[in-house]
């Protein structure tokens, strides 16, 4: 498989998704240095967490039963993956003098869910073709990055509010979408068509939370 074309189809639009949620904050951009190490360390939580799953991974592609499959949906991939995604915000950004608004929680959040994003679907093109990872590089792409900016809005909020409630607000909730989001496809519950119509609805629900955080801002 020729590498120029599998980094255009799996690492492209990653950075082109980085680009345009960074857009979104206008009254006090963030360092692009350190959008990008947060995007570099979210690409690398995937090694630990394909390490946690992979034991895993016969069970998923063929549960016994599907409250089995459910429980991994939640327990294994929800926790692992958002927590990972979590951990490379709070213990990277989070303490820095830069993350002094709302929105720089979502910000970060979404550049890391974009990077965990970026090297999975470089690892699935690799094994299942361009076509693949075409379609993942737009889906599973906005669908982390909505995972992990809610999760970042929550986040943005502890710090600013000091309040660290709501960062296990922000984390129980993301892993229970992620996981049911993840059984009801892996269940083969659902359709392509409303895959997309989830999709779309937790990025208007990014949005929002994204518009109201840059209506607070102190920058305004």
């Amino acid at each position: 498989m020729n590498l120029f074309w599998l980094l255009i189809v799996s690492v492209l639009p990653g950075l082109l998704w980085v680009y345009f949620f960074y857009s979104k904050d206008k009254y006090e951009p963030e360092p692009v240095r350190l959008i990008l190490v947060t995007f570099f360390y979210g690409a690398l939580a995937v090694i630990p967490v394909g390490l946690i799953e992979f034991p895993f991974s016969n069970l998923l592609a063929n549960p016994p039963s599907m409250l089995m499959l459910l429980l991994l949906s939640v327990g294994i991939v929800g926790v692992t993956e958002e927590v990972a995604k979590f951990a490379v915000v709070r213990y990277t950004i989070y303490s820095s003098d830069e993350f002094d608004e709302v929105v720089d929680g979502i910000i970060y959040s979404v550049s890391a869910g974009l990077g965990f994003a970026v090297l999975e679907n470089f690892l699935y093109t690799l094994v299942f073709g361009y076509q693949v990872g075409m379609i993942r590089a737009i889906v599973t792409s906005l669908i982390h990055a909505s995972f992990s900016g809610i999760m970042g809005y929550y986040l943005g909020r502890a710090k600013l509010e000091d309040n660290s409630t709501l960062i296990l607000v922000g984390l129980v909730q993301v892993i229970l979408l992620h996981g049911l989001y993840d059984f009801l496809v892996l269940g083969g519950f659902i359709s392509d068509y409303i895959v997309y119509g989830i999709v779309a609805i937790l990025y208007i629900y990014l949005v929002r939370l994204i518009n109201s955080a840059v209506e607070t801002s102190p920058f305004k």
